[in-house]
C-alpha cells in the first residue's frame, strides 16, 4: 500500500509540474492531436504503458486534462492501471521565480487506480519501481544542486475509488466513494487531511463494507511513505449498524506503527447481521473502549499491547496475526469479567443455532482466565469462577477449526452452598430441597456432548424426597456422565443413622446398580399423592420403550415401621434385572428375613407401594384364600403378630416361583409353594397351615389350600388329602369305618 501511494504521490506531482512549467508553450506551440502523440511516446518509453486523455487546456492560470487514462503493461488490451475523469493544477509562477514549486491547487475527480497482486510481492505496478541502469559518466559530476522547495496549498478529490485483488482471487478490497481534502501540503510537514470513504471487503473469513471517515494531520516523510507519520484527531467506521471512532497517532505510513484509541458504542448482534450471518440476534452487547499498540505490514500485524474494556469485561491482548495467504494467529489474551445473573433460556431464545440447555438461573459470578489463541486452537491454562455458592477453577483446551467443536479440561470446584447451587437448575433441583456443602476434581471434554469425571466429596449433604429427609451425608463418590460409585456413605435418614456402598452404571439407558445399606430404623412413609419419580422414570426411554432398571446387593435393617406393618431386625437380598412397572421382562432373585414383628390391613400397604406387594404376595394370597375358605375355621390372617416371616423367590420374565414363603407366628406356621404370573396377577399356589394352640386349635399336620385364578378373583379349595392326614379326621373316620383313612386317602389320591 505504501508502495503505491509512493507512486501516485510522486506521479500526481510530477505530472502536475511538468504540466504547469510547459503549460504556455504547450498552448502557443502544440496542438491537441501533437499534445496526445507527445505524451503517448513519453509513457510508451517511461512508463512501458499507454496513455490518453480527451483534452488538455493550458492558460495562465494552470492547466486541466480529461478523461486521462492509463493502461496496465504494456498496454489497453490488458486493462486500464489509472483513470481520472478530470484533473487540474493552479501553480504559482511567481514562486517558481524564486526557486520554490508552489501549486496553488491541485483537483481531481473520478480518479480510480486497480492494484492486482500478480504473484507473490509482484504487482501490476511492479515494472514501475525497477530501476533504471545509470548512465555512463563522461566526466566528474557537478556538485548536484539543492531540490526547490514543493508545496500546494489546496487539494481536493471527489468521487475516487481504489481496487486491489489478491493472486489468489480469495481477497478482494475496494475503497470507493473516496473525497479528500487536505491544505498547506509540504514534503515534510504535517498539514490537515480530511477524508470519507467506504471499504468493501471480499474474502472467505468476511464480507461486507465499512463506510469511514477522517479528520487529522499528515507528513509525507519526504515523499518517503515509510518516514511519513499521521495524528488523527477523529475517525468514525460503521461495520453493519455498529459505530465505532478512533483517535491516536501512525507513524511510518507503508508499515504503521500504531498507537490507537478505540470506542465503539452500544450495541446488538442484530447490528452485525448484515456482515456476520451466523452470529445470534438480539444480544446486547455494551460499550466498548480499546487502547491499542500495534505494527501493521501489508503480511501481517504485531500486536504490541492491546487493553480492551466493555462493560464488566477487562481483557489485555498482544500476539500476532498473519494472512499470507492463509490466515494464521498466535495470540495471550487475560481477561477479567463480572459476570451478571443470566436465565439461559432468554439466551437460548436469541442463540438458537448454539446448544445452550433451558431453564438455567446463572448467579452474578467473577471470571477470570488467560487464553493462548492460535490457528483454530484456544489453550486455557488457567481460568477461574467464583460466586457465592461456588468456586471452580480449572484449565481446558478447545479446539473451533473443524466442524464440530471440542474441548477438554480438568477442574476443581468448591460447593460452599449446595441450596446455592441447586438454585442454578430451580425446575431439575428445586425440590429436593439440598443443603450442605461439597468438593470435586472432575476432568470434562465435549466432542457434541459434554462429558464429564471426577470425585466429588460430600461434607454434611442434605435433600428431601418421597417424604424423605436425608442429612449430614458425607463420604466420597466418583462419577462420571453415566455412572456412581460411593463406597463409603455415612448419614442419616429420617434421624436414623445409616452406612451405604452404592455403584451404578449406565444410568441414562438402563441403571444398573449394586448397593449395601445399614439403616438403624427404616419408617415406611406415605408417598406424595403425585408420583413423579415414576413418570420421570418412565420418560427416560424413547416413546413406547419401558424404562429397566438392574437392582442388586443387600440391606440389615435394624427395625421397619409403617401403619399397616412393624417387625424388628430384617434382612434382605437382590439380584434383580429388568425391573419396570409391567415386570414383564423381570428376572433374577430375592430373598428376605423379618421379625418379630406385625402386620394389619396388608392390603393398604400393598396398594401403596409395589416393591411391598411383590415381597408379601404371598401373605396377601393366605389372606384372601383365608376368607374364602370359611369351612375350614381359618385365623385371620390379616392381622396377626409373627415370629419370623421370611422368603426366597426366583423371577422369570416376569413369574415369580416361590422357593421359600413362611411365616412363622404364635396361631400358625405357614408355608407357600408354586408361582405367580406377575404381570397377569395369575396365580399358582399351595398354601399349608399349620394351626396352634393360641387360633384355638392345634394341628399336628399341615392343612393345604390349592389356590388358583387371579389375585382380584382367586379360586381355593381345600386339600383333601392334608384334611386326611389331620389326626382328628383320621380318628373320626376311623371309628366309622375300620382302616377308613387309608379309605379317605386312596379316594384322593391323584388329588
Amino acid at each position: 500500500m505504501g508502495k503505491i501511494l509512493k507512486i501516485f504521490a510522486w506521479g500526481i506531482a510530477g505530472l502536475a509540474l511538468a504540466l504547469a512549467a510547459g503549460a504556455l508553450g504547450l498552448k502557443l506551440y502544440f496542438s491537441q492531436t501533437r499534445l496526445k502523440t507527445l505524451t503517448g511516446d513519453y509513457a510508451a518509453k517511461n512508463l512501458r504503458r499507454e496513455l490518453t486523455f480527451d483534452s488538455i487546456a493550458l492558460g495562465l492560470s494552470g492547466l486541466s486534462i480529461a478523461n486521462l487514462r492509463v493502461s496496465e503493461y504494456p498496454d489497453f488490451r490488458k486493462g486500464e492501471f489509472f483513470s481520472a475523469e478530470a484533473f487540474s493544477v493552479r501553480p504559482s509562477f511567481r514562486a517558481l521565480l524564486r526557486r520554490e514549486i508552489k501549486i496553488n491547487s491541485i483537483s481531481a475527480a473520478g480518479l480510480k487506480m486497480r492494484v492486482a497482486e500478480l504473484k507473490k510481492d509482484t504487482y501490476n505496478f511492479s515494472d514501475l519501481l525497477a530501476p533504471a541502469a545509470p548512465a555512463r559518466e563522461a566526466r566528474p559530476a557537478a556538485k548536484e544542486a539543492a531540490a526547490p522547495q514543493l508545496s500546494v496549498s489546496s487539494l481536493k478529490v471527489r468521487n475516487s475509488r481504489f481496487f486491489y485483488t489478491s493472486a489468489a482471487g480469495d481477497l478482494a478490497v475496494t475503497l470507493k466513494d473516496i473525497n479528500l481534502t487536505a491544505s498547506g501540503i509540504s514534503p515534510a510537514g504535517l498539514f490537515p487531511v480530511e477524508a470519507a470513504f467506504t471499504m468493501a471487503v471480499a474474502s472467505p473469513y468476511f464480507k461486507g463494507e465499512i463506510p469511514a471517515s477522517l479528520k487529522g494531520k499528515l507528513s509525507l516523510g519526504g515523499f518517503a511513505p515509510e518516514k511519513g507519520r499521521a495524528e488523527i484527531e477523529k475517525a468514525s467506521f460503521a461495520l453493519g449498524g455498529v459505530k465505532g471512532e478512533v483517535k491516536g497517532s501512525l507513524a511510518n505510513l507503508l508499515e504503521p506503527d500504531a498507537k490507537l484509541a478505540l470506542t465503539v458504542g452500544e450495541f446488538s448482534t442484530a447490528d452485525l447481521k448484515t456482515v456476520l450471518k451466523n452470529l445470534p440476534a438480539k444480544i446486547l452487547l455494551p460499550e466498548i473502549e480499546a487502547d491499542t499498540d500495534f505494527k501493521l505490514t501489508a503480511k501481517n500485524v504485531v500486536l504490541r499491547s492491546v487493553a480492551l474494556r466493555a462493560g464488566p469485561v477487562k481483557a489485555s491482548l498482544k500476539g500476532r496475526a498473519a494472512w499470507n495467504p492463509q490466515v494464521s494467529y498466535d495470540l495471550l489474551a487475560d481477561m477479567k469479567a463480572q459476570v451478571p445473573e443470566i436465565d439461559t433460556t432468554l439466551l437460548a431464545r436469541k442463540a438458537r443455532q448454539y446448544p445452550l440447555p433451558k431453564g438455567l438461573k446463572l448467579p452474578l459470578a467473577e471470571v477470570a482466565a488467560r487464553v493462548s489463541l492460535k490457528n483454530g486452537n484456544a489453550v486455557v491454562p488457567a481460568f477461574s469462577i467464583a460466586s457465592a455458592p461456588l468456586d471452580l477453577k480449572g484449565r481446558m483446551t478447545v479446539n473451533f477449526s473443524g466442524p464440530r467443536l471440542q474441548a477438554a479440561g480438568t477442574a476443581n470446584a468448591e460447593v460452599k452452598s449446595v441450596a446455592g447451587l441447586a438454585a442454578i437448575a430451580p425446575d431439575l433441583l428445586g425440590d429436593y430441597a439440598l443443603s450442605g456443602a461439597a468438593g470435586a476434581a472432575l476432568n470434562f471434554s465435549y466432542t457434541g456432548a459434554p462429558a464429564a469425571a471426577g470425585r466429588a466429596e460430600l461434607k454434611g449433604l442434605g435433600a428431601s424426597f418421597a417424604g424423605r429427609r436425608l442429612s449430614g451425608l458425607s463420604g466420597t463418590a466418583d462419577f462420571t456422565m453415566d455412572s456412581l460409585t460411593a463406597k463409603k456413605l455415612q448419614g442419616k435418614l429420617d434421624g436414623e443413622d445409616f452406612t451405604a456402598s452404592l455403584a451404578a452404571r449406565d444410568l441414562r439407558k438402563h441403571p444398573k446398580a449394586e448397593f449395601d445399606l445399614r439403616l438403624a430404623r427404616l419408617a415406611v412413609k406415605e408417598l406424595p399423592a403425585a408420583a413423579p419419580a415414576g413418570k420421570k422414570g418412565t420418560a427416560a426411554g424413547p416413546a413406547g420403550e419401558p424404562f429397566y432398571l438392574d437392582l442388586s446387593g443387600s440391606a440389615q435393617l435394624g427395625a421397619i415401621e409403617h401403619p399397616n406393618f412393624r417387625c424388628g431386625p430384617a434382612s434382605l437380598k437382590l439380584a434383580l434385572v429388568n425391573i419396570s412397572d409391567d415386570m414383564k421382562a423381570l428376572d433374577g432373585t430375592a430373598s428376605f428375613t423379618a421379625g418379630p414383628g406385625k402386620f394389619t390391613d396388608l392390603y393398604a400397604l400393598a396398594g401403596k407401594h409395589k416393591a411391598a406387594k411383590v415381597a408379601l404376595y404371598p401373605l396377601l394370597v393366605l389372606q384372601k384364600a383365608s376368607r374364602l375358605a370359611k369351612a375350614l375355621r381359618l385365623p385371620d390372617f390379616n392381622n396377626i403378630d409373627f415370629d419370623v416371616l421370611e422368603g426366597n423367590y426366583t423371577f422369570t420374565k416376569g413369574l415369580m416361583k416361590l422357593n421359600k414363603s413362611a411365616l412363622t407366628a404364635s396361631v400358625a406356621d405357614v408355608t407357600s409353594a408354586g408361582s405367580i404370573n406377575l404381570p397377569a396377577e395369575k396365580l399358582d399356589m399351595k398354601i399349608n397351615t399349620t394351626l396352634k394352640e393360641a387360633s384355638g386349635v392345634r394341628m399336628s399336620a399341615p392343612l393345604g389350600m390349592l389356590v388358583k385364578g387371579t389375585f382380584s378373583e382367586p379360586s381355593v379349595k381345600a386339600d383333601i388329602k392334608s384334611i386326611a392326614e389331620q389326626p382328628a379326621v383320621k380318628k373320626a373316620i376311623d371309628k366309622l369305618v375300620p382302616d377308613g383313612s387309608k379309605l379317605l386317602k386312596n379316594l384322593f389320591k391323584k388329588k
